[in-house]
């Protein structure tokens, strides 16, 4: 049961990775039209600045934050802790995704209430005679933390379970790192 979840919550990673990825490659294509289109013709396309901060630079920035987790890929800081004893970071360790399930599972609630009433009133930004529907971008919050909770719940069950780890956490990762 464990590895099939680890297998689902994979995908679901993997699937948002891609997406980050075709929005980088849109944004370069995009802004570099743009660029072209405004030496060639003096001007460029509507909206440019406004889709790329609100549809492909939040996309960017939030869809792989699990990914990262799952790849170990976060700063940390181990001032603190790297003067303790190898079960004691371990035990910090664990403490610090419990509290981080926490605060991304208020995150998530409170990150999908605002998409839910940007959906409601229709947000929307209006730039040169183009209005832009900005409420779908809203939602990219959400699914970033929600998939950042499961994966730290995950790797919180799979300390317990490490033979059963499908997404390559191993057994209780070496704080040295």
């Amino acid at each position: 049961m464990i590895t099939t979840m680890g297998r689902i919550l994979a995908r679901a990673l993997d699937a948002t990775q891609i997406i980050a990825a075709i929005l980088v490659v849109a944004m370069m294509i995009h802004v570099s039209v743009d660029v072209f289109a405004r030496y060639a013709s003096a001007r460029g396309f509507p909206a440019t600045v406004e889709i790329v901060s609100n549809y492909y630079m939040v996309g960017i920035a939030f869809l792989p934050l699990a990914f990262a987790e799952r790849m170990n890929a976060h700063i940390s800081v181990e001032v603190v802790t790297q003067m303790l004893s190898k079960s004691l970071q371990t035990f910090a360790l664990f403490i610090s995704w419990l509290l981080s399930i926490v605060v991304y599972a208020v995150l998530t609630y409170r990150t999908f209430l605002d998409a839910e009433s940007k959906r409601e009133v229709g947000a929307f930004v209006f730039t040169q005679g183009v209005r832009l529907d900005i409420w779908p971008s809203y939602y990219f919050l959400p699914v970033g933390f929600a998939l950042m909770t499961l994966t730290l719940i995950y790797r919180c069950v799979v300390f317990f379970y490490p033979a059963q780890d499908s997404l390559g956490f191993g057994n209780r990762e070496d704080p040295e790192e």
